[in-house]
């Protein structure tokens, strides 16, 4: 899941834990011919590592399963896992805590700059947005800017409030309602977590469009 990849990152796996991790990240980027028509089911077994539980499956076409599932998630970093009711794996129930330096690199900067590759939904000159790799709703949608933001709320003592970065968090609110609009014509929701009590896990600014079913209420 992307909070993995990002405590791995970052250094907040033990070293088994982010090994497994930052390898599965890096060994095989393309699975791209198989996610357009994938659907996972999920078996009980698991694999452990450091308090960090994955599930084991099977990546199916048509009933003909293609390869276990957890080549498929990490290798790739971006590609969703597309199961038709979306759905993912269980939320994180805490953020983590902030970086020691907030206008450190993310990996979603690594993204912008096309380091991971991402299942891409639009892309400008001022935000990117892609498909959420671990999915809690039938669609789930990231949209973030490509200037670094590291939170919502710092983000005056950060780029301060001029023109240009009103304009930017303007557009991105824009991106994101045209999204939603595209995607889930009978509605959506959209979620700017910020800080470890809002349950933040990457600390660059992105908001979630998240629809494609009736959605309950409240997140709190």
């Amino acid at each position: 899941a992307i909070e993995e990849q990002e405590m791995a990152l970052q250094g907040r796996l033990s070293g088994h834990a982010a090994a497994c991790v930052l390898v599965n990240m890096l060994a095989r980027p393309a699975l791209a011919a198989v996610h357009s028509a994938a659907a996972f089911s999920p078996s009980p077994a698991g694999v452990a590592g450091a308090g960090i539980a994955r599930r084991q499956g099977w990546v199916q076409r048509g009933g003909a399963a293609l390869r276990p599932a957890h080549s498929r998630v990490l290798s790739s970093v971006l590609l969703p896992r597309l199961a038709g009711g979306g759905g993912g794996a269980r939320p994180m129930k805490t953020g983590v805590e902030p970086p020691a330096d907030p206008s450190g690199d993310t990996l979603f900067g690594k993204i912008i700059r096309g380091e991971i590759p991402c299942d891409k939904v639009f892309e400008d000159d001022k935000v990117l947005a892609f498909k959420d790799i671990n999915p809690q709703a039938p669609v789930h949608i990231l949209v973030i800017p490509k200037r670094h933001i590291s939170q919502l709320s710092l983000t005056k003592t950060e780029l301060g409030e001029g023109p240009d970065v009103k304009e930017l968090l303007g557009h991105l609110m824009l991106v994101a309602g045209d999204i939603g609009r595209e995607h889930c014509p009978d509605g959506c929701r959209y979620v700017i977590n910020d800080g470890k009590q809002g349950c933040q896990s990457v600390y660059h600014l992105h908001v979630h469009v998240l629809g494609g079913k009736q959605l309950g209420w409240t997140p709190a």
